[in-house]
C-alpha cells in the first residue's frame, strides 16, 4: 500500500471527477446536436470506425480475427467504441490548450540571475 503523502486528496478526487462527468455529459450533448443538424458526420463517424474494426480484425489469425469482428460490430461494440472515443477526442481537445498555458507559465518563473565566478569574468574580459 503506497504511503499516505502520495495519495490525492479528497479535492482532487471530486476535481477529476467532475471534469470526467462534464466531459461525458457535453460529448452526449454534443453527439445529439449532430444527430439533430448534422447526421452525415455520425455516418462518416460510423463507417470510419466500422472500417478501423475490420483492418484490425484482418491482422488477427482466423477463427479469432472474425470473432474480434463479429464482437465489436455486432454486439453493440461499435456504438460504444464511437461514444468513447468522441468523451477521449472531446477530453484532448480541452487539455491540450490549458497544459500548454501551464508548460508557459512554468517556463516563466523568475530565476536567479547566474553569478559569475571571477575565472568566468577574467574569461569574459
Amino acid at each position: 500500500m503506497p504511503p499516505a503523502q502520495n495519495r490525492p486528496t479528497v479535492g482532487q478526487l471530486a476535481k477529476a471527477h467532475t471534469f470526467r462527468i462534464l466531459t461525458m455529459v457535453a460529448t452526449w450533448v454534443l453527439i445529439f446536436g449532430a444527430f439533430v443538424y448534422h447526421p452525415e458526420w455520425i455516418r462518416a463517424w460510423l463507417r470510419f470506425v466500422t472500417s478501423a474494426i475490420e483492418a484490425v480484425a484482418d491482422q488477427v489469425p482466423e477463427p479469432w480475427g472474425a470473432r474480434v469482428e463479429v464482437m465489436l460490430r455486432e454486439l453493440g461494440g461499435v456504438i460504444w467504441i464511437q461514444i468513447a472515443s468522441a468523451i477521449v477526442l472531446l477530453r484532448l481537445i480541452i487539455w491540450l490548450p490549458f497544459h500548454l498555458w501551464r508548460l508557459g507559465r512554468e517556463r516563466r518563473v523568475i530565476r536567479p540571475p547566474a553569478t559569475f565566478s571571477d575565472a568566468d569574468q577574467s574569461r569574459a574580459e
